[in-house]
C-alpha cells in the first residue's frame, strides 16, 4: 500500500513539473508592476510566470488555441491565440476577454498604451487594430509583400514598426497618421521574429538565420550590430525597463536568454522639481462618442536631470460624474514618456471610459503624482500636485474672455478652419486628434476671424480646444 501511494503521488506530481517547464516558448513580456516575466508556452496551451529568481509558475492554463504573442495593456495580459485575441487578468490569470478575428495565425502584438492593440496576421499578411473596450477590430493593412511577425508601437513617430519573415527580411513601418506602409531598412537578416526597443536610442531584433540578436540605432540609419549569438529559433522578445535587459525565448531548445544592456540613465534624487505649463495646465479631450476620453497635463522637467520612462498616476479627488470611469489599469502608475530630458515638455495622460453625456461645467479635481520607475517617495524622484479641469465647458462660464458667441466652419474641413468670435480673442485654440496628439497649426488673424491652416494634417476626427476661455471643445472632421 505504501508503494502504491508513493507511485500515485509521483504520477500526480509529474504533470505539475511538466506544466511548469518551458515547452515551445514563443513570446515573453515583462510585467513592470509585478516585477516578473510572462511567457507563452505555445506547445501546451499555457502562459507561465517567471520571477526574478528564475522560478516558474502557471499564470494561465488550458489556453486554447495555444498562445503566441503577448502584450500588457492596463491590468490585462493579451495573447494571440490562433485567430483570436484573448485577455487575462494580471492579478488572477482568469480569462476576461476574447475576440475572434476569423483568421488562422495571429503572431505579433503591441499596444499604444491607451485603447488600441495592434496585431500581425502572419498567414494573410495583414495588420489589425483591436479595441478591447468596444470589442471591435479592423484591418489596417493588407496584401503585404512578406509575412509580418514581431511588431512595436513607436509613440514619438506615431507609427508601428514591424519585422518580417523570409530572406533579406526588411524592417517596415505603418504610419498611423496616413496609413502608409514603407520600408525603414533593407537587411541581410533572415526570418526575423521579435522586435523591441529601449524607448530611447536602440531597437533590438531577433533573426532565426544566424540565430542571433542584433541592435539598430534609433533611425535605422546604420548597419546592425550583433549583440548575441548561439540562440535557438529566437522568438518574440521584450525589453525590461527596470533592468535594461532584452529577454529572449528560444523556441528551438526551450530556454530563455537574458542579455543585459548598459543602463540608460542613473538618477538618484529626493524630489523631482518640475512645473506645469501655464494657461494650459490640464486638457480634457472629449472623445466620448468613441467610448473614451483622455485627461492630459503638460509638464516641463526643470530638475536638470534626464529620466528614462518616468511614470504618472492620476487620482480623482472629487467624485467622477455618472458614466465616467478610469480605464482599467490606469489607476496606477504608468509610463508617460520614453525619455524626459532637462527643460523638455511632455504630456502625461490618463484615459477614461465614458458611457453617457457629462453635465455642462462639471469640474473635476485630481492629483498627479510623477516619479521614476519605482513608485515611492523615498530615495527616488517624486512630485505631486493637485489640479482642476472643466470636463464639459459651457459658454456661460466665459469669465476670462467676453466671448458670447463663436462660429467654426467648414465642418468637414479641408485645408483651413475658420473661427469667428463675437468678443475678445483669447489664447489660440489647440487641435487634438483622437489619439490625443496635439497639432500645431499656422494661424492668421483678421479682426475677429482666426484662420487655421490644416493643409499638412491627415484626414480624421479632431477636437478643437479653447484653453482658459470656457468654450466647449468642438469635434471636427477632415
Amino acid at each position: 500500500m505504501i508503494k502504491l501511494r508513493a507511485l500515485l503521488a509521483m504520477l500526480l506530481a509529474t504533470p505539475c513539473l511538466w506544466a511548469q517547464s518551458l515547452t515551445g516558448p514563443e513570446s515573453i513580456e515583462f510585467d513592470l508592476f509585478h516585477n516578473r516575466y510572462l511567457i507563452s508556452n505555445s506547445d501546451n496551451g499555457q502562459i507561465l510566470a517567471r520571477d526574478m529568481a528564475g522560478n516558474l509558475s502557471i499564470f494561465a492554463n488550458n489556453v486554447s488555441p495555444s498562445p503566441y504573442g503577448l502584450e500588457i495593456l492596463g491590468n490585462v495580459l493579451y495573447a494571440n491565440c490562433g485567430g483570436q485575441v484573448k485577455g487575462f487578468d494580471l492579478e488572477t490569470g482568469n480569462e476576461v476577454f476574447s475576440l475572434d478575428l476569423g483568421v488562422t495565425f495571429l503572431n505579433g502584438i503591441t499596444t499604444d498604451g491607451f485603447f488600441n492593440l495592434f496585431v500581425t496576421d502572419f498567414g494573410n499578411k495583414r495588420l489589425y487594430r483591436v479595441r478591447p473596450a468596444s470589442n471591435a477590430f479592423n484591418v489596417m493593412a493588407q496584401n503585404l509583400v512578406q509575412s509580418p511577425n514581431g511588431i512595436e508601437y513607436d509613440q514619438a513617430n506615431q507609427r508601428l514598426v514591424f519585422v518580417n519573415w523570409g530572406n533579406n527580411a526588411p524592417i517596415k513601418t505603418f504610419n498611423l497618421l496616413d496609413s502608409t506602409v514603407t520600408t525603414l531598412a533593407t537587411t541581410t537578416l533572415g526570418n526575423c521574429d521579435g522586435i523591441c526597443w529601449n524607448g530611447l536610442d536602440s531597437w533590438y531584433i531577433t533573426a532565426w538565420t544566424g540565430a542571433k540578436l542584433v541592435k539598430f540605432d534609433r533611425d535605422f540609419a546604420q548597419a546592425p550590430q550583433t549583440i548575441a549569438t548561439g540562440l535557438s529559433s529566437p522568438a518574440d522578445i521584450d525589453y525590461n525597463l527596470r533592468g535594461d535587459t532584452v529577454a529572449i525565448p528560444n523556441s528551438g531548445n526551450n530556454t530563455l536568454r537574458f542579455v543585459g544592456m548598459p543602463a540608460i540613465f542613473n538618477v538618484n534624487c529626493n524630489l523631482l522639481p518640475l512645473e506645469t505649463i501655464a494657461a494650459s495646465e490640464a486638457f480634457y479631450n472629449d472623445l466620448s462618442s468613441f467610448g473614451d476620453s483622455v485627461l492630459s497635463i503638460r509638464l516641463r522637467n526643470i530638475s536638470g536631470l534626464g529620466f528614462a520612462y518616468p511614470l504618472a498616476r492620476f487620482t480623482p479627488i472629487s467624485a467622477l460624474p455618472e458614466g465616467m470611469s478610469i480605464t482599467p489599469g490606469f489607476e496606477q502608475f504608468n509610463v508617460f514618456a520614453s525619455a524626459w530630458n532637462p527643460d523638455s515638455v511632455v504630456e502625461a495622460t490618463c484615459p477614461f471610459l465614458v458611457t453617457q453625456p457629462i453635465i455642462p461645467n462639471t469640474i473635476l479635481q485630481f492629483r498627479v503624482d510623477i516619479t521614476n520607475l519605482l513608485p515611492s517617495n523615498a530615495d527616488t524622484c517624486f512630485f505631486t500636485d493637485t489640479f482642476s479641469v472643466n470636463l464639459n465647458p459651457d459658454n456661460v462660464l466665459s469669465a476670462l474672455n467676453a466671448v458670447n458667441d463663436i462660429r467654426i466652419f467648414p465642418n468637414p474641413f479641408a485645408n483651413q478652419i475658420q473661427v469667428e468670435f463675437n468678443g475678445e480673442f483669447g489664447p489660440e485654440p489647440i487641435l487634438f486628434d483622437i489619439s490625443g496628439r496635439k497639432w500645431v497649426l499656422p494661424a492668421t488673424r483678421d479682426g475677429k476671424t482666426l484662420r487655421l491652416n490644416t493643409t499638412e494634417i491627415p484626414s480624421g476626427v479632431y477636437m478643437l480646444h479653447f484653453p482658459g476661455q470656457g468654450i466647449k471643445p468642438r469635434r471636427l472632421v477632415k
